[in-house]
């Protein structure tokens, strides 16, 4: 199998679970807190990661003993991107938040231009404009078809929003800590910062009296943060960043046909979409602006 084969499923990989995510999150804020959640996510992701890298790369824990600047910000950053997403698919619905959350490589694309000084081509400014059209006609459409209060809709996408601009904040200090560390080296503090933060706000006591369905939802959540990520480093190695970008672009189509599916089934933690074709055209605009900007070539 060639390379870019090997890029293409790591990517697949990365957008498939990252495209249903937010429904497997909606689902297990039935049962647990949303920092509960986030907790045992990183945790989950740092234990394991430490137990791979103890075997097989003890040297990368030089990294802990004494931690940048960076890396501790860049876990501060991904634990409020968390914080914002999860908050924002317990307040609106799983397809909302993922149309919202591409806002986050619209700001990237932003602090590139403004701190690296990268140069944007025309097609990636016109994505800027496609994209803000997109996002008012999707935008338009929620609030005119709400299943859920426009207050608490407002809410949502605020916290959201919080959460696509403390990743473009992630997203950054990883840029930086790359050039020194490697990206697993910098994973490892990221993860372990982030789980540290929500270790006094995780609520313990909903661990007891788990059944089996419990368990792996959460086993899900924590493996999604370790096996996407480790995916995603995996493909940008095989693959140009722009064909990396662009697949990942696309993992709100994922959600949103899952969530179509099991909308038919009518499943009592899943919300009713209230997103009518004029929504659904909105995001694809968003999602065509997006993929625009970060594409590279």
């Amino acid at each position: 199998m060639s390379n870019h084969s090997k890029g293409l499923i790591m990517i697949s990989i990365t957008a498939a679970l990252w495209g249903i995510l937010a429904i497997v999150l909606k689902y297990a804020l039935q049962r647990f807190s949303g920092n509960t959640i986030i907790w045992f996510r990183f945790t989950f992701s740092f234990v394991f990661l430490s137990g791979y890298y103890l075997i097989h790369r003890p040297q990368f824990f030089e990294i802990l003993i004494k931690p940048p600047i960076l890396g501790i910000l860049a876990g501060l950053a991904l634990a409020g991107n968390y914080l914002g997403f999860t908050s924002g698919v317990a307040l609106t619905s799983p397809s909302n938040a993922q149309i919202l959350i591409q806002i986050s490589p619209l700001l990237v694309a932003v602090v590139g231009v403004a701190y690296f000084k990268e140069r944007l081509t025309l097609l990636q400014k016109s994505g800027f404009g496609i994209a803000a059209s997109g996002f008012v006609l999707f935008y338009w459409d929620q609030l005119h078809h709400l299943m859920i209060s426009s207050q608490q809709y407002t809410r949502g996408n605020l916290w959201i929003i919080f959460g696509a601009i403390t990743w473009a904040g992630f997203a950054v200090c990883q840029k930086l800590l790359v050039r020194i560390w490697t990206p697993q080296q910098t994973n490892l503090l990221i993860y372990l910062v982030a789980a540290l933060v929500f270790f006094p706000l995780a609520v313990f006591h909903e661990f007891q009296g788990l059944v089996l369905s419990d368990w792996l939802t959460l086993i899900f959540l924590g493996a999604n943060t370790l096996i996407a990520y480790g995916t995603l480093g995996e493909a940008l190695k095989l693959l140009p960043a722009n064909q990396v970008s662009a697949i990942i672009v696309l993992n709100p189509l994922i959600t949103l046909i899952v969530v179509g599916v099991l909308s038919v089934r009518q499943l009592p933690w899943l919300s009713s979409e209230s997103t009518t074709m004029i929504g659904y055209a909105g995001a694809l605009v968003l999602l065509a602006g997006v993929g625009l900007v970060v594409k590279k070539e």
